[in-house]
């Protein structure tokens, strides 16, 4: 009885270890699979993108407003110059991020659509809004322009709730967008209009950062006498 009792143990343990071998050999297939479709480059051609151009004329503009303030002058040593100085942190870094990148690209995976998304929510989001207006409204604290900056950040923090609320959402649908399956036309078609609405959803929340540094670019000329 001992021995039937043992040998059925060898037998039951023999089938746990090969239902575990199978689940896990189950598990690597598919994530093969998952990896093989987010490395999947998908076709864009952001040259004649339409929302890209306007998010680069933005920001061109934004510039030029943010540089026709004299910030190095003497009165404005403790006002415009701190806001610029975080001002051109958030472009220095902007123009080296990855989405500003697609300009040189022909394709893009949903792995870079998804680190995209990420460096908005980790980084951008930070260096861009939550920095910059923090100083504007640090400094007027102890200067008389602190009222007139209220209607501004109003508008920006309506801005970033949809902004950020956006990118959220593209980083989580980023990692869902995946067959987890061999792949079929209608699985591969799918990854692929999934990839494309959700690159111009991108687009747009850039466009909005664009335009929230805009607001900033007007406020800072009226306030230290720049041109707009």
């Amino acid at each position: 009885m001992k021995n039937i009792l043992l040998e059925f143990l060898k037998l039951l343990s023999s089938a746990i270890l090969i239902i575990c071998f199978s689940f896990a050999s189950f598990l690597l297939i598919i994530n093969l699979f998952h990896y093989k479709e987010i490395s999947r480059a998908q076709r864009i051609d952001m040259v004649d993108n339409k929302d890209y151009i306007e998010y680069k004329n933005t920001i061109d503009t934004v510039d030029k407003t943010m540089k026709s303030v004299n910030y190095n002058d003497a009165k404005y040593k403790n006002t415009a110059k701190p806001v610029y100085e975080k001002y051109n942190t958030c472009i220095k870094s902007l123009k080296e991020s990855t989405f500003e990148g697609l300009k040189d690209k022909s394709s893009i995976t949903i792995l870079e659509l998804y680190n995209i998304n990420n460096e908005m929510l980790d980084e951008y989001n930070n260096l861009c809004i939550s920095d910059i207006v923090y100083t504007i409204e640090e400094i007027g604290k102890t200067n008389n322009y602190k009222n007139n900056f209220v209607p501004i950040k109003k508008s920006i923090e309506e801005k970033q709730k949809i902004m950020l609320d956006n990118t959220d959402y593209l980083a989580k649908a980023s990692l869902n967008n995946s067959s987890y399956s061999f792949n079929t036309d209608l699985s591969t078609s799918s990854i692929y209009n999934k990839t494309i609405g959700e690159l111009k959803l991108t687009i747009t929340n850039y466009k909005i950062l664009a335009s929230i540094l805009d607001d900033i670019a007007r406020y800072y000329s009226l306030e230290f006498g720049g041109n707009i």
